[in-house]
């Protein structure tokens, strides 16, 4: 067991222990009280009422039979029988037969019960017309003439005390063991993807229960989950770049072998590696971009005039359309601003632009509109050509490092261009859709929040 299934067990355990001596304390005080006014109020003579009704009605008798002498001898037999309660008979002016001495409290008391008709008492008269008051008195200090049930002795208070501590012993455990087995199992995961094991998932093992520990569990789910993605897309990332620059580097390699071999061809072999070498500097260019991208290290926020950026890169991209004669037509609804990063938002929007220049048949055209939705809240940028498009099983993976469609034979690009689009527009909180156009072409959607 660990440590912190000794902390929840010692807490839960004291939690119980303080709880349950607070409440058996009370009850207690509370009992004891009750004890002491019941033993108080039995230590003083009642008048029985029904169970001394017979003994009553017995007297009774004897008084019609044998007159006041045959009661007295009754009273005075009865006294030294423990299964009957003390039998007093008292007289006009308030004197026991026996000569014995009757509290004031108790003689009002039989006043009072015979007047209500009470079956406790009896109201009798003699031939010689003298009338008497039959009563009998009992007290909890004589058991034998007690006629009310006696309850039982309570257990010792070691019996519940010891039951309790048990109890609390067993619950404590049972509640330390169900918090701390998940969180040990949390443990163990987290050691495993320490250990490099990124298919180890802790929502399985926990999927039985429904509280906020199952919900931590899916939560590391989650997380393992997104670590493996970034794992795998960084492997992949570093066997792509190890692929573009080692192409590169053999081609220098046989260029340096002919010059040796071919003196006279060194200004062209030159040229061939100078070639290279700028290919391999542009590569490593657009992989510090990404870099920097997911560093978060993207310049200044500033209010972006959206027409004179596009006007801007439009322009740049003419010089390279007309190498094919291609036009592009840019079309602005309006004037349009919103916050981003000039540079960044420049750099995407052009990278899709020379892409969509770059496919497109000859003596075609690329079309770049712009405007605002009908709530005036987004932005979209539509970027179209009339190009072979794209595969539409090769649609999902267009923005991975490195793409390369079915038509790449006809480009020498790298392959990071869209791949800096969609971090730039996701870094403005923006979206980007490619899908092919049904006349033919593709066509790439930009959504940004405008200002």
């Amino acid at each position: 067991m660990g440590k912190l299934f000794w902390k929840f067990f010692i807490v839960i355990w004291l939690a119980l222990l303080t709880m349950g001596g607070s409440m058996g304390g009370a009850f207690w005080l509370q009992r004891n009280a009750v004890l002491n006014a019941n033993g108080a109020s039995r230590n003083q003579p009642q008048i029985a009422a029904d169970p001394a009704a017979p003994y009553l009605s017995t007297a009774s008798l004897i008084v019609n039979k044998g007159g006041i002498d045959g009661l007295r001898s009754f009273l005075a037999e009865s006294r030294h029988n423990p299964a009957m309660p003390p039998i007093f008979a008292i007289d006009d002016v308030g004197k026991d037969v026996l000569g014995r001495e009757v509290a004031p409290n108790i003689l009002a008391q039989a006043k009072s019960l015979a007047a209500s008709h009470s079956t406790g008492v009896r109201r009798i008269k003699t031939d010689e017309g003298q009338s008497y008051l039959l009563f009998a008195l009992y007290s909890d200090n004589n058991s034998a003439r007690n006629p009310k049930q006696l309850h039982p002795d309570p257990p010792p208070p070691w019996l519940p005390i010891t039951l309790g501590f048990f109890i609390s012993l067993i619950f404590s455990g049972v509640s330390a063991w169900y918090f701390a087995k998940p969180i040990r199992q949390l443990q163990s995961a987290f050691s495993a993807v320490a250990r490099g094991d990124l298919d180890t998932r802790a929502g399985q093992i926990m999927s039985q229960r429904h509280d906020e520990l199952a919900d931590l569990g899916k939560s590391f789910d989650y997380m393992v989950s997104q670590i493996q993605l970034s794992v795998n897309a960084q492997q992949r990332l570093l066997h792509d770049v190890s692929h573009e620059l080692r192409s590169p580097l053999a081609r220098i390699q046989t260029a340096i072998g002919l010059a040796y071999q071919q003196p006279d061809k060194i200004p062209l072999t030159l040229e061939r590696i100078e070639k290279e070498s700028q290919r391999m500097n542009d590569l490593i260019g657009e992989l510090l971009a990404i870099s920097r991208l997911e560093a978060g290290v993207i310049g200044k926020l500033e209010m972006i005039d959206i027409n004179e950026l596009l006007s801007e890169i439009v322009e740049d991209a003419r010089l390279e359309a007309d190498s094919k004669h291609v036009g592009i037509d840019l079309n602005i609804a309006g004037e349009i601003f919103l916050q981003g990063y000039y540079d960044l938002l420049s750099r995407a929007i052009e990278n899709v632009l020379r892409n969509a220049v770059k496919y497109t048949r000859r003596h075609s055209k690329v079309s770049v509109n712009a405007k605002l939705c009908a709530s005036g809240h987004q932005l979209h940028i539509d970027i179209t050509d009339q190009g072979p498009g794209v595969a539409e099983t090769e649609l999902s993976a267009i923005f991975d490092p490195f793409f390369r469609g079915s038509h790449h034979q006809t480009s020498q690009g790298i392959g990071l261009g869209l791949t800096i689009a969609l971090k730039a527009l996701e870094t403005h909180h923006g979206k980007i859709k490619v899908g092919n156009r049904a006349e033919g072409g593709l066509k790439v959607e930009i959504m940004l929040p405008a200002a």
